[in-house]
């Protein structure tokens, strides 16, 4: 009897403890959250860890403490203090999306501190190897794509633009937005080959007539095909194909001209 007595003490000591540091942990997270929102991120920070030291079973905690180390956080500072926010971030963040991938607000803030900290290289591994168990998440393609782009790898870039137009096959924007990365590399940084630049051409002009297909009245998508047709006459040396060329640049941008008159009269 004794010893089921003392059982039965031990147990409810046990979930009195428990309880307690429950309790603790709202405290502290409520006082973080009021510190975070006054931009006092160091002093919300050492809450925010005070809480997940006393109760770890909020999984929130791990999102904002590395939202408090993205607010501590400085753009183009190298100091090592800096640096070590920046790769606590990433690491908070980065835990925190295990447990809860489909948090895209989360996602994006890991995005921005991968650029702002230049990091373009981790931030693309990364969500290469999420890639991997989600090999269909059209999201983490487009940040792929997106984060070539800003790296200046066109090639990869064009390839991770394309392979979002096989996922979302049926939204006329992603087509769209495939031209128009292919008329920015040959109007702004063409290849010295001719050939090549006449394939991004092509491969530029059949996304956007494929977004026009999808959508009749696309008018920044007729803008682009009008931009591309003149891009490919800029470097054409037969002065027939030249003007063939030319005119179906005019044919598109008239498009766009009606398109534009339409929507004014509505």
């Amino acid at each position: 009897m004794k010893t089921k007595l003392c059982l039965c003490m031990a147990l409810a000591l046990s979930l009195a403890s428990l309880g307690c540091s429950k309790i603790n942990a709202r405290v502290q997270i409520r006082e973080a959250n009021e510190l975070y929102q006054k931009e006092q991120y160091a002093e919300a920070l050492a809450h925010y860890r005070e809480a997940r030291d006393t109760d770890s079973s909020f999984p929130d905690l791990d999102r904002m403490i590395g939202y408090s180390y993205i607010g501590l956080f400085k753009p183009d500072d190298e100091s090592p203090q800096n640096q070590h926010f920046a790769d606590s971030a990433i690491r908070e963040l980065t835990a925190y999306l295990q447990k809860r991938p489909d948090d895209v607000a989360a996602r994006e803030a890991l995005i921005n501190l991968f650029l702002n900290a230049n990091r373009t290289s981790e931030a693309i591994d990364y969500f290469r190897e999420y890639l991997k168990g989600n090999p269909a998440d059209l999201d983490t393609v487009k940040s792929i794509a997106t984060l070539y782009a800003k790296q200046g790898n066109f090639n990869e870039a064009l390839n991770w633009y394309e392979k979002i137009t096989l996922l979302d096959a049926k939204n006329p924007e992603s087509f769209y937005v495939y031209g128009v990365v292919c008329y920015e590399k040959v109007a702004k940084n063409p290849p010295e080959e001719l050939e090549e630049r006449f394939a991004i051409i092509e491969k530029g002009r059949r996304a956007l007539q494929r977004a026009i297909d999808l959508r009749t009245d696309y008018f920044e998508a007729n803008v682009y095909m009008n931009l591309l047709f003149r891009e490919e006459a800029k470097v054409a040396s037969d002065p027939d194909r030249q003007a063939q060329l030319m005119a179906m640049a005019d044919q598109y941008r008239n498009r766009a001209i009606e398109i534009n008159k339409a929507r004014k009269k509505t």
